[in-house]
């Protein structure tokens, strides 16, 4: 786990955790979280179940959003960088499954994007969405979903046709309507969404909301470190089964730990240890003048 001051009001602290489960021989899933021009960057894709190649899907998706954004400077667009890295992600992964050689012509991947952002002093998160991994915030100890997924089993909730908590176990909750390296074009859905200090952020893949109800992540996230917070969904998802990747990025802010401020009348601690190593220079060399004198 890492913390990063954003400003004089407000750190930000990361963790993460990936794992391919237990019932899978690799992991399909791939993180990054990474500070750029733009703002603090976490992403997680996961290769479709099905399909050969998913890891390798996955790591494409993670590698072109990074390289591309990485190079943009501060003032880019957000949302016109997180569609440009789309755009280079799916075009990577269908080049890849048409290459002569490759043994994974149905490759294809999902993902879920956020940029962290601070502007005139305001936080906020830049949320992008690719397929059925999801983004969360906790707020208040309650947890909301940022995004809906691309996926057959929700197009039957939108008609009404089925309830979100039937959905979770349908037959077709892991068919994805929409995926890179689907199609030729891909549209990603993006939405901006206002932090306040104590949000938590949970970027994951279906590896965990799957098995795993959201009251329980609720639960476990809450009033939690955020380090332990993480492990915590990880042993969740592998009790449950680990049939899928599970990966997990996540970001809470937080108001900074001021510095101690040294009592009236106190030395500094450096300072000290620069009067101890100098009384001792001086006792040394006492002792080397009464050795040499000694001697004579």
């Amino acid at each position: 786990m890492r913390q990063i001051p954003d400003s004089e009001q407000t750190a930000i602290l990361f963790a993460e955790e990936c794992d391919r489960g237990i019932q899978r021989e690799e992991n399909q899933a791939s993180i990054l979280h990474v500070r750029i021009s733009l703002g603090e960057l976490l992403i997680v894709a996961d290769g479709i179940g099905k399909s050969t190649g998913g890891a390798i899907a996955s790591r494409l998706v993670v590698e072109s959003f990074y390289t591309h954004l990485v190079t943009l400077p501060h003032n880019h667009p957000a949302d016109e960088a997180i569609r440009e890295a789309a755009a280079i992600a799916n075009q990577r992964i269908l080049e890849a499954a048409r290459a002569p050689d490759s043994l994974n012509a149905q490759m294809a991947s999902t993902v879920v994007v956020v940029l962290v952002q601070q502007d005139a002093d305001v936080n906020h998160a830049l949320v992008g969405h690719i397929g059925d991994s999801r983004a969360y915030l906790l707020r208040a100890e309650r947890l909301y979903r940022l995004t809906t997924d691309h996926s057959a089993a929700q197009s039957l909730v939108d008609w009404n046709l089925i309830t979100s908590e039937e959905a979770q176990h349908h037959p077709d909750a892991t068919v994805m309507t929409r995926s890179l390296g689907l199609n030729p074009k891909v549209e990603i859905d993006i939405e901006d969404h206002p932090l306040a200090t104590g949000d938590t952020l949970m970027l994951c893949s279906h590896g965990l909301w799957g098995p795993v109800p959201e009251k329980e992540i609720e639960a476990a996230v809450a009033g939690e470190a955020l380090g332990e917070a993480a492990h915590k969904l990880l042993e969740l998802a592998l009790a449950a089964g680990g049939r899928d990747g599970i990966a997990i990025e996540m970001a809470r802010l937080m108001v900074p730990t001021p510095p101690v401020a040294p009592r009236k009348g106190e030395l500094p601690f450096a300072f000290k240890w620069v009067v101890m190593i100098f009384l001792m220079a001086i006792a040394g060399l006492c002792v080397l003048l009464y050795t040499v004198f000694l001697r004579r």
